[in-house]
This record gives C-alpha cells, sequence and structure tokens, in this order.
C-alpha cells in the first residue's frame, strides 16, 4: 500500500523537501502527517527542537498540541530534535524537568522519538514510511542469536529456533537420539520440563508452519483512539 507524506506550511523549506513531500499545506495539527490513499491509516508527529520544546512545555502550549493529536488521530508521536547544549536555558535544572516530562510522556501517552538534527529527523520519517508500506511498522523484528562453534553444528541449528539459547540447547541434544526424533516427539521437551509455556508453543508452530507461510508478525502494540487517552496531560510534570 502506497502512503504519502504531508508537512505543515509552517515548516519551511528544508524538511518537506529531505522527505519527498507530497503536499505542504497548514494541518490541523502535528507538523507531518503520513496517511495512506484512503486515508483509513495515518500517523501524526509533532516535531520540536529541545529549545522549543521546552518554551512550549513551560507555557503548556505543547500538553495542548499533544491532546489534540490524540483527539484527532489514532496515531502519534512527537519528534524532540537537536541537543540540550545546542539551546540556552534560563535554569539549568529545566533540562532535567523537560526530561521527566518527556519520559513520562512515552510510557503514559505517545511515542517520544529523539534525533540529533533535521537530516535524522529527516531519515527517520522517510524510514518509517516504507515500514508502513511493506507492513513491517509496528512489529517487533527478533535477530537470530546463534554461538557458532565448529565442534557441534546441531548446537548452532537448535539455537535458530524461536526461544531457544545456549543452555537450552543442549538440554534438547540430549534427550533427543536426532532431529528427526525431536520434530516427531517434540511433546517430550515439554513433558520432561525442558522446554515450556509460550517458548514451547512457538517452537511447536514453527515446526509444523507450512513452508512459505509467513503467519501473522507478532505486534508490539497498536495505538487506537479512546477516550481514556484524553487526560489532562497539564497535569504531567
Amino acid at each position: 500500500m502506497a502512503f504519502s507524506i504531508t508537512v505543515d506550511s509552517n515548516e519551511g523549506e528544508l524538511l518537506p523537501s529531505m522527505v519527498h513531500a507530497e503536499e505542504k499545506v497548514r494541518l490541523e495539527v502535528g507538523d507531518v502527517l503520513i496517511k495512506d490513499n484512503d486515508g483509513d491509516n495515518t500517523w501524526i508527529f509533532e516535531r520540536k527542537t529541545w529549545g522549543d520544546g521546552l518554551n512550549a512545555w513551560k507555557s503548556k502550549r505543547l500538553q495542548d498540541q499533544i491532546s489534540r493529536m490524540i483527539e484527532l488521530h489514532d496515531n502519534y508521536a512527537l519528534i524532540v530534535e537537536g541537543r540540550p547544549s545546542d539551546f540556552y536555558a534560563p535554569n539549568p535544572d529545566d533540562w532535567g524537568h523537560f526530561r521527566a516530562f518527556l519520559n513520562r510522556l512515552s510510557v503514559e501517552v505517545l511515542p517520544v522519538v529523539f534525533t540529533d538534527s533535521i537530516m535524522e529527523t529527516a531519515r527517520y520519517i522517510n524510514a518509517f514510511k516504507l515500514r508502513l508500506e511493506d507492513n513491517s511498522q509496528g512489529h517487533f523484528v527478533r535477530p537470530v542469536t546463534a554461538v557458532k562453534s565448529s565442534r557441534n553444528a546441531h548446537h548452532n541449528l537448535l539455537q535458530t529456533l524461536p526461544g531457544i539459547g545456549r543452555e537450552k540447547c543442549k538440554k534438547i541434544y540430549g534427550v533427543f537420539d536426532n532431529l528427526k526424533d525431536m520434530m516427531s516427539n517434540w511433546h517430550k521437551a515439554k513433558d520432561e520440563g525442558i522446554v515450556k509455556g509460550k517458548t514451547w508453543i512457538n517452537v511447536e508452530a514453527f515446526l509444523n508452519k507450512e513452508w512459505g507461510s509467513q503467519g501473522e508478525k507478532p505486534l508490539i502494540r497498536q495505538r487506537k483512539r479512546s477516550e481514556s487517552k484524553q487526560m489532562k496531560l497539564e497535569d504531567l510534570v
């Protein structure tokens, strides 16, 4: 599915050109909007430098902007650009208080993304759009971890199974006679308490998955508009 990028008209010329924006218009909320052709799947981003973000937070303008994003969109995030050392603060403690506010936001309200420059912000937006288009956004990608050993190739192979680490693979190796025995009698791993719970279920599903089947990707988090999100952000300190 194709997605397009719209940038708020107040953002100047640099960011729209760097993210290859299709439109530059006055957005009701936020600074960057990514949406599909039907408008059913949208993400809105509010972009702040540390200096502007600090001032907006102290005046409660930032809290209002975030509340309006939550009211009008299902998916939203805050981008904080640059470094505190690049900006002036009347009180040095302001940076610590502002960071504490951002940390709380990221846990309780919306994702907070940190970038060092407008170039990194543009790279993040472009990469985000690509992930939306290939349907990988919002899914956790677990890298395969295997300990290479010239002494036992079967240990290396077993560690590529979902949730199987070095210690579990050694125990599995000791229970079964060979790979054919393991795949035919995988229940023995659970019966003998070697692999239990979700790990056993995940390996069982992996062993029985049809060739070429992609299956469902593990969804980490899906944000939907809800009344519970329309909180009083000015109470977050």
